[in-house]
């Protein structure tokens, strides 16, 4: 009987240990299977933070891309913060970045010398707590604000750099954005991004003048000027000299005409001309400015001006507010009185005027005027000028006599520097 109870006990404390065996090896199971769960988690987590990264710095690539579009387009001075400046010392984007070959309206890179290096001019950008804060250098390195990784705010960053197309009018803009400010995105830093993109896209100029006039005047009806004597001169030989051009007549007899060198001022006139009276106003805007007037206004650098009253002030204080490519449109009629200078001979300025222009006294203007009908009354000092060229999509009449100087050179600069930049279709790269 004794023998019996021993035995008992024996097996039931070897089914025990068999038990403990099989649940540990059911736990060891389960600790293998939870370990490879969680590694599959860290994986997933790591693939998201990486793509979230990428996705961060593709944005900050592209968000570079339209920043520095706006800014080409946008005519106003701008600090080394790119921030509008009222400093005229200041330049705009565009002058700042981008250069136009006067022979071959090329569009160039301005660079700056790093040793014996030229180096292309960088603006650059970095997302911190107050939103996105710039440089825009003049020379060297743009200078980014210090961010603080820790404060949980994302701080994405992006550089930009033009370079130069063998095609006039185009320039090709490489936009690297990070997911931080570090490398590539802080041009001189040692430092790398969790994650960098890179993208790039051709842009086209768009030109504000398409093709300049061969005039000192044009004007598609008829010049009454009466007794005034009104000077008009083109000393251009390549435009052929033409004073005027006018589809209807020429009224004047105190007309003051020169012309190129060598040729006869009153053979310098194009009078009834049957193919400039043929044509609409729609149609002889769109021969000078590529586009109707409706789409001309749309450029993003035009300044738009209601002149419902005498504006000359108005439109002066636009201009002068503007560094370079300056494009004005007025709607309806305007009226400009003088004393006031419009432009300068370094930074002319297209005006577009939807309606009839009437100057008055003193009005000296560099560049190119485009109205409806052009009235100029009480102008006879030598203030009273254009140097450039007017057309009128009807006629020219006054009693004022100022002198209208054709000047190839200003016309020249409004063809090549002032018009809005757009994406060439097909142009757009990531790397």
């Amino acid at each position: 009987m004794a023998s019996s109870t021993i035995t008992s006990r024996g097996a039931n404390r070897q089914r025990g240990v068999a038990a403990l065996a099989v649940t540990l090896v059911l736990f060891f199971a389960m600790c293998l299977m939870a370990a490879y769960a969680h590694r599959g988690l860290l994986f997933e987590q790591r693939a998201s933070a990486n793509q979230y990264r990428a996705a961060q710095a593709f944005e900050a690539a592209e968000a570079g891309i339209e920043w520095a579009i706006a800014q080409l387009n946008q005519p106003r001075r701008i600090d080394g913060q790119c921030l509008a400046s009222a400093n005229a010392s200041d330049t705009s984007f565009r002058e700042r970045f981008v250069r136009t070959d006067a022979d071959t309206g090329r569009l160039e890179a301005i660079t700056w010398t790093s040793g014996t290096a030229p180096i292309a001019l960088q603006p650059a950008c970095v997302r911190g707590v107050a939103g996105w804060a710039c440089s825009c250098p003049s020379n060297g390195l743009p200078s980014l604000d210090a961010v603080h990784p820790g404060d949980g705010v994302p701080h994405p960053a992006f550089a930009v750099q033009f370079s130069a197309e063998a095609q006039p009018g185009l320039i090709r803009i490489t936009s690297t954005g990070c997911s931080s400010a570090d490398g590539p995105c802080r041009p001189g830093s040692a430092g790398r991004p969790d994650a960098s993109a890179q993208l790039q896209v051709v842009l086209g100029l768009l030109p504000g003048l398409r093709a300049v006039p061969t005039a000192a005047l044009t004007v598609r009806d008829s010049v009454d000027v009466g007794a005034a004597a009104l000077g008009v001169h083109n000393p251009d030989v390549a435009s052929g000299g033409i004073t005027v051009r006018a589809g209807g007549h020429l009224i004047g007899s105190a007309l003051r005409l020169s012309t190129a060198p060598g040729a006869a001022a009153g053979a310098s006139m194009s009078t009834q001309d049957a193919a400039l009276s043929s044509i609409d106003s729609d149609r002889l805007f769109a021969t000078h400015f590529g586009v109707d007037m409706a789409s001309w206004n749309t450029h993003a650098a035009v300044l738009s001006i209601d002149c419902r009253s005498e504006c000359a002030a108005r439109v002066a204080a636009a201009i002068d507010g503007a560094a370079a490519n300056r494009m004005v449109s007025i709607i309806g009629d305007a009226r400009l009185s003088g004393p006031v200078t419009l432009g300068s001979a370094a930074q002319p300025v297209l005006l577009v005027v939807d309606g009839t222009l009437t100057l008055s006294g003193d009005v000296k203007l560099h560049g190119l005027a485009y109205a409806s009908d052009i009235r100029w009354d009480d102008g006879s000092s030598p203030q009273a000028q254009v140097r450039g060229a007017l057309i009128s999509a009807s006629a020219y009449r006054g009693n004022g006599s100022p002198d209208l100087h054709y000047d190839a050179t200003v016309l020249r600069a409004l063809r090549l520097h002032s018009g809005s930049f757009t994406r060439v279709p097909g142009s757009w790269r990531d790397f």
